[in-house]
């Protein structure tokens, strides 16, 4: 039977085992198939079971993908105290410890109240120069090159784990940049790898790649500690990210521990660099297929920049830049999935989760309701004017989580990648390889799959 993605509610919960749902194995239900394929799988069984489906799970803890805006904003929002971060997670915290992004309860509570203030956009915007320097020095590293086939997605990958240390650490860490970088990638390879094991090792076994992961984890330790230490003793204060929270003091006046500094920052690095470079593949993935999209793109840069750098009070008369980044990362958001679990049962789309249930949330589907957003697969822009914005339920767009606990470094990522893409465009056109497919790989992240091939041209040559 085919479920309406609007069915009404009953007056009463219906029983967990009401919950429609794909056939599967035993023991472990249709978790081997979402690991399979997890995107076309997850996008598939909303359409067919609506906006709560069943799928199955290990023993007696049962997966549900909730998918309907007003089901994600009550767990996100409106119950959040019911509910803890799932398992996705655990595997970050491995890496990056128990920083913003990780903690829970009472104690992420009161780090995100010292810790917001460092978001607060004056200080954001004494980050710009930092940005658009670094790029500017990488589109004339790119600039011999042009023409010649190269993985953009690793080259704004470096960037932006580049542009992620200068912005957490300042500019006097260069010696230490490299470090910082190559121990980011091997730590984000390895969880890779992990995010869909049935049965990871454990990682106190010595195989390979634990071990690469440890060294990863020791050497971070070791540059992150002693740019800590330094900073302290020196005393010396700037616009980045690790002097903001050197300086908060909580309610009785101690500053944030040494430990707690470390995973704030390594957190901010790991999910920030990521998630800034896959949006921007993307969205020159998508400009290159869509060419009156950007030719309006360069034209609103002319029109507004006139070739100058770029800078944070620009950002408001980019909008239209602004949209295609927002219809990027709905079509293809960085990080694509995540989990929640009850504390206590609760009702949820009509049916009592029991605790202990596993609720996943993929913005990548929701994102494809097509009661949400018309022909959903196809690139508009214009979705995201204030008009048709205010026409959707807020909990229908989620690249960044929402509630409560939606993503600190949201604006700081959204005018990141503003300005980014504003000094890389000016310069350069990006046209796809042909005869190389593009499609996106769902792993801890939504990357394109064997990377991004393209040639880059200069705007100056580009008919």
């Amino acid at each position: 039977m085919i479920h309406s993605q609007t069915s009404m509610r009953s007056s009463a919960p219906l029983s967990v085992r009401e919950v429609p749902g794909p056939r599967g194995y035993p023991l472990v239900g249709a978790l081997p198939k979402v690991r399979k394929d997890p995107l076309q799988f997850l996008v598939q069984v909303a359409r067919q079971y609506g906006d709560l489906v069943c799928l199955g799970g290990v023993g007696n803890q049962k997966f549900f993908l909730v998918n309907h805006p007003r089901d994600i904003e009550h767990v996100l929002k409106t119950n959040h105290r019911n509910y803890t971060k799932g398992t996705n997670f655990k595997l970050i915290k491995s890496f990056a410890g128990e920083g913003l992004f990780l903690s829970e309860g009472d104690f992420w509570r009161s780090q995100r109240k010292l810790v917001q203030p460092a978001f607060h956009v004056p200080r954001l915007a004494a980050l710009a120069t930092s940005i658009t320097s670094a790029t500017e020095a990488a589109v004339e590293r790119w600039l011999p090159r042009a023409g010649q086939p190269r993985d953009v997605e690793h080259e704004l990958m470096h960037l932006s784990l580049e542009i992620s240390v200068r912005t957490l650490f300042g500019s006097d860490v260069a010696e230490d940049a490299d470090a910082v970088r190559k121990s980011v990638s091997v730590a984000f390879s390895h969880l890779h790898e992990k995010v869909w094991s049935l049965a990871p090792l454990p990682l106190w076994m010595p195989t390979p790649s634990n071990l690469r992961f440890q060294r990863a984890v020791a050497s971070m330790d070791e540059v992150v500690y002693r740019i800590i230490r330094d900073r302290r003793r020196s005393g010396a204060e700037g616009n980045d990210v690790l002097s903001m929270l050197l300086a908060v003091r909580d309610e009785n006046g101690e500053r944030m521990p040494d430990r707690q500094v470390r995973d704030e920052v390594v957190t901010m690095l790991v999910a920030g660099h990521e998630s800034t470079a896959i949006t921007l593949a993307w969205t020159l993935a998508l400009l290159s297929r869509h060419p009156d999209i950007e030719r309006r793109v360069c034209d609103e840069l002319d029109g507004t920049l006139g070739g100058r750098t770029p800078t944070f009070s620009d950002l408001p008369g980019l909008s239209y830049l602004g949209m295609v980044l927002k219809e990027s990362m709905r079509l293809y958001p960085a990080f694509w999935m995540f989990t929640r679990t009850p504390v206590e049962d609760d009702e949820v789309g009509g049916h009592t989760i029991p605790a202990g249930s596993v609720l996943l949330f993929s913005s990548y589907v929701t994102h494809r309701r097509a009661d949400f957003w018309p022909n959903p697969e196809a690139v508009d822009p214009e979705r995201f004017t204030p008009e048709r914005i205010a026409e959707r339920p807020a909990f229908s767009y989620l690249p960044f989580g929402g509630g409560p606990r939606q993503c600190i470094g949201m604006r700081l990522a959204e005018f990141q990648t503003q300005l980014m893409l504003a000094t890389i465009l000016q310069r350069f056109g990006f046209h796809l390889v042909p005869g190389r497919r593009l499609e996106p790989e769902a792993t801890l992240s939504l990357r394109p799959k064997g990377g991004l091939w393209m040639t880059l041209h200069e705007r100056a040559n580009i008919s």
